[in-house]
């Protein structure tokens, strides 16, 4: 139940976090549209007031949590890359068990039901923040690889790191199906048929 006895100001720096954990968690699986301010406050724990306080509208809210979330994938995806070492097939399943460990994006939903909701300018600013945070460390991973002649220079890194996100991206719900492999198993598949292809190999 939310605590009646904190005034906005006396919402802590844990409070601030506490508002952000609920909030995305309840933007990710209702969606934008569909959360209202006060039930982020219930979540959280504290009054609207308490919640203005730190946000202003929930469209900031929404922002804010959605730049905190490509921050963290920035900063993972990074990190793991360069853990993985200089080979393609190496980084890609870094990526992919980075991926893995964190609660799913829903890119589609994100970018076709509830950005579309928000102003002009925060458009412009989340879908920036989705390309330098997510989409460019892939893509960079690609263009090295081709430099390195680990794959064919007539591929478009930007197209091969669209479909590679859309394959990570259907494997929180490919897993549901019924006599459906792992997702590490679904990685590995999804990474072979990347690099080798689906014909036959001679």
């Amino acid at each position: 139940m939310p605590d009646d006895s904190l005034s906005p100001k006396e919402v802590s720096c844990n409070g601030r976090e506490r508002i952000l954990d609920q909030a995305e968690r309840l933007f990710r699986t209702q969606g934008y549209n569909t959360v209202t301010m006060r039930d982020i406050a219930r979540e959280a724990g504290i009054r609207q007031a308490s919640l203005y306080y730190h946000f202003s509208s929930k469209e900031q809210l929404f922002v804010g949590v959605t730049e905190r979330m490509f921050e963290r994938h920035r900063t993972g995806l990074q990190q793991a890359i360069q853990d993985a070492g200089g080979e393609l097939q190496t980084q890609l399943h870094a990526v992919s068990t980075w991926f893995l460990s964190q609660p799913p994006i829903h890119f589609l939903s994100m970018f076709h039901t509830d950005m579309p909701l928000l102003g002009e300018e925060n458009i412009k600013r989340l879908s920036a923040c989705a390309e330098q945070s997510i989409f460019e460390p892939i893509r960079q991973v690609f263009t090295e690889a081709q430099e390195r002649t680990e794959i064919r220079d007539d591929v478009r890194p930007k197209m091969l790191t669209g479909f590679f996100l859309s394959c990570l991206e259907s494997i929180p719900y490919v897993t549901k199906l019924p006599d459906t492999a792992s997702g590490e198993v679904i990685v590995n598949e999804i990474i072979s048929v990347l690099l080798n292809g689906i014909k036959p190999q001679q």
